[in-house]
């Protein structure tokens, strides 16, 4: 290492110091470059500046980046499109609420209380009517099937859609909301617990079971329940009148509100892989 002679204030004589210390006086001011030093090799005494040689830039350790691992963000893709089936469940739903309407305006109003004699009576209403409206009942009737298959089908391809995003947690396949939905009397409970899962879903399927449902979802989950319970109720011959409009008014309730849901359901599953289709290079 080599020595450089200085002479620092106060001192008699000069003394020897390293390059490191030299460079200390320097920063704090003890000497500045034009103090004279020596050291072994040179001629005569030269100012410090041009003594020193020049410092190498410090250079930091190479730090080698860490590959990005995180994960892509989920794709949403929708397995089937539920525009068009959104569209027939405008009229899927009012020609069933008809249906239904007509059918429970018999049952209260000839006083029915047993299944078979309901097909009798209906018969012999039908039988009554002006020819003219037996080809409207005909209509109505073969619609009945298709209207309510429309109904299924939306559903079952709502909860593939679900399940092609591939949430975690779900209770209800495609599959087994059909079967749930198709049952008696408890059905169309179980139905509004479907659309509500499917809502929940529909909003955000990363993290569902935080999502609240729509106030429409809750309506429909209320008036579903309220109307199973009112068709359990049994009410006498001469509670007939008061049955048929608070039944007929649940029906047309839960109607309207299922349809809202399902509008709301198809609309959201759309505008999810819409964003997603237009993050994609």
């Amino acid at each position: 290492m080599s020595e450089y002679f200085l002479k620092l204030p106060g001192d008699s004589q000069p003394r020897s110091y390293s390059e490191y210390e030299v460079r200390e006086f320097l920063g704090q001011g003890v000497i500045d470059s034009e103090t004279l030093t020596w050291k072994p090799g040179m001629d005569g005494w030269q100012p410090v500046g041009q003594v020193l040689p020049e410092k190498e830039p410090e250079t930091l350790p190479f730090r080698k980046e860490k590959p990005d691992i995180s994960p892509p963000p989920p794709t949403y893709r929708l397995r089937y499109s539920l525009f068009e089936l959104s569209r027939l469940a405008f009229p899927a739903c009012f020609i069933l609420l008809a249906c239904s309407l007509w059918t429970l305006w018999i049952v209260c109003f000839h006083h029915i209380v047993d299944y078979a004699e309901v097909q009798t009576t209906l018969r012999q209403v039908v039988d009554q009517l002006p020819s003219y409206v037996l080809p409207l009942i005909f209509l109505f009737s073969l619609l009945c099937i298709p209207s309510l298959a429309v109904q299924l089908v939306w559903l079952y391809r709502a909860c593939a859609n679900v399940q092609q995003f591939r949430v975690s947690g779900l209770r209800f396949t495609p599959l087994v909301s059909v079967i749930l939905s198709c049952m008696p009397l408890v059905g169309m409970v179980l139905n509004a617990l479907i659309i509500q899962e499917l809502y929940r879903a529909s909003k955000n399927p990363e993290e569902w079971m935080l999502q609240s449902p729509s106030l429409a979802v809750r309506l429909y989950l209320t008036a579903a329940t309220a109307l199973t319970l009112s068709l359990l109720f049994p009410f006498g011959v001469e509670h007939y009148l008061v049955a048929f409009f608070l039944i007929g008014s649940l029906i047309t309730a839960a109607s309207t509100l299922w349809l809202i849901s399902v509008l709301q359901i198809s609309r959201m599953q759309r505008e999810l892989a819409s964003r997603q289709a237009d993050k994609l290079p």
